[in-house]
């Protein structure tokens, strides 16, 4: 394929094995104010490759939109709050993907995958577009009545599956960001990202300048970037002239295509260091968080995560709720202070992460996972590993305010403890997490088994703790004397639940 207009070095994406090259800003963006609080957008960048696993995407490209769509907002003249809705909701487009994953298999059966990716920016109002989503579904795996079903639907009939899942990954995304504490902006972006120009997209119908300006640029930059991965400039160039007029905004498309002539932002979207360079692109320059909105991220995090099943709906909430139970049950020498609980609480909100490389058909499974199966759902585990101990250490400079609405036990309590060394205190923040998952995943429905009973479950994690050591046993203990308090009961009340309903949001 002929380049064009640059090298290929300099137009397709950069290698893994190449080093980093040189670029506009060469200065390390800090990542904490003078005073220590961490920045906002430094906790976040490290977390959005686990949304690019979730949506399919290659691990930079939400970073690389974010970088796109501040540099179009800056030419359009965005002020600096459209312009930091704008960089935040390019981090955080595909917060409804795992929601929509979850319909989609649950609409139109196993190996539906196809259909959902061609879902995005298909014009339903033509027989060509709704064949191109309509006929991957004949190579899927769902019984053909079903599928028959929904080849009517979309060919000849409403389509009203497609529309519910492109609305509910709208609707879903937006009102994640929402309770993170981002801005209306934000979530109206992260809402309109997939409408088309023409009028024939979803989740709204909205068209034109009917669209919200930022959800254009969005649009438009994660355009460019999905071609650039494949191709570099020229197919970015190439493919933005295709949509303009029918799925983007013509006059961002020139915008867009003005940016690719321009070789030092060219050099800049190839950049290794792409979280440096979008670190630096924050439009505030500042932004600090405060520690209840790093749980407030956290905790959308969760929710994005535990909707990749309805199997696993507010699975991270439970288990922050044992494994800090559990903590406060203690004995002396192992308990947590203040710090270390705020830590375990967000750990166990992120603690499924890197579940999200794993498919939703294998999480829903209606039969018993095979070794490979099972090898498959293990093998996420360490994914993300270093990046989230990266993020937690910075969540923990997090000034705690008058105004703090998460969990503190009394305050007096850290005076009469004797400090855990920091080895010690990640082991047993582990020790009790790794018991707070299980029993709750044992106890929890699963597609492909009957939950067990709390005796059952505190019996199969006995005979584990038995072989494992002294801090096991100690956790263990305080699960159990957990359990047996009023607050767990609350936490443990049976959950009534219909595997057909796709309970992932509320």
């Amino acid at each position: 394929m002929t380049l064009g207009r640059d090298t290929a070095s300099a137009s397709r994406p950069p290698a893994p094995d190449r080093l980093p090259s040189s670029r506009v800003a060469a200065t390390a963006a800090p990542t904490r104010d003078p005073n220590g609080a961490p920045r906002l957008a430094a906790l976040l960048i490290p977390l959005t490759p686990a949304i690019d696993m979730a949506e399919g995407l290659p691990a930079t490209h939400a970073l690389r939109t974010a970088f796109v769509a501040v540099q179009l907002g800056q030419r359009l003249g965005f002020d600096r709050t459209a312009l930091t809705d704008t960089y935040y909701a390019a981090l955080l487009k595909d917060l409804g993907a795992t929601a929509a994953r979850s319909k989609a298999l649950h609409t139109f059966g196993p190996g539906s995958r196809a259909v959902y990716r061609e879902l995005h920016s298909a014009d339903l109002s033509s027989l060509r577009g709704s064949l191109r989503v309509a006929l991957p579904l004949l190579r899927s795996e769902g019984p053909w009545r079903q599928r028959l079903a929904s080849f009517i639907d979309i060919t000849i009939g409403s389509a009203r599956g497609p529309v519910q899942i492109e609305r509910l990954r709208g609707r879903t995304g937006a009102s994640i960001a929402l309770d993170m504490g981002f801005n209306r902006g934000t979530a109206d972006a992260i809402l309109a990202q997939n409408e088309r120009w023409d009028g024939r997209g979803r989740p709204e119908a909205q068209a034109g300048e009917g669209v919200a300006l930022s959800g254009r640029v969005l649009n438009v930059a994660q355009a460019l970037v999905s071609a650039w991965f494949e191709g570099g400039v020229a197919l970015a160039v190439a493919h933005l002239g295709r949509l303009a007029g029918n799925q983007l905004d013509p006059s961002l498309v020139s915008h867009a295509s003005l940016l690719l002539d321009d070789a030092r932002f060219v050099e800049a979207l190839g950049a290794h260091d792409i979280d440096q360079v979008v670190l630096e692109a924050e439009p505030t320059g500042r932004g600090y968080a405060s520690a209840s909105r790093v749980d407030r991220l956290f905790s959308g995090f969760a929710r994005f995560i535990d909707a990749k099943s309805p199997w696993t709906y507010r699975h991270s909430e439970r288990v922050r709720e044992l494994a800090v139970g559990a903590g406060l049950q203690l004995d002396a020498p192992l308990q947590l202070g203040q710090a270390a609980l705020r830590r375990l609480k967000r750990a166990a909100l992120l603690h499924d992460l890197a579940r999200l490389a794993t498919p939703t058909e294998v999480l829903d499974s209606h039969r018993t996972l095979s070794d490979t199966e099972i090898e498959l759902v293990r093998s996420g585990r360490p994914l993300l590993r270093g990046s989230l101990k990266g993020v937690l250490d910075l969540a923990d400079l997090a000034p705690v305010t008058e105004t703090y609405s998460g969990f503190e036990p009394a305050t007096a309590m850290d005076a009469t403890l004797t400090p855990l060394a920091p080895e010690q205190r990640e082991e047993v923040i582990a020790t009790l997490l790794s018991l707070a998952e299980k029993f709750e995943a044992m106890t929890a429905p699963r597609p492909h088994r009957e939950r067990r009973t709390f005796d059952e479950a505190l019996g199969v994690l006995r005979q584990e703790t038995e072989r494992s050591g002294g801090l096991s046993r100690a956790a263990l203990s305080g699960l159990e004397r957990f359990l047996a308090t009023p607050t767990a009961a609350a936490v443990l009340a049976p959950r009534t639940f219909d595997p057909n309903a796709i309970v992932v949001v509320d």
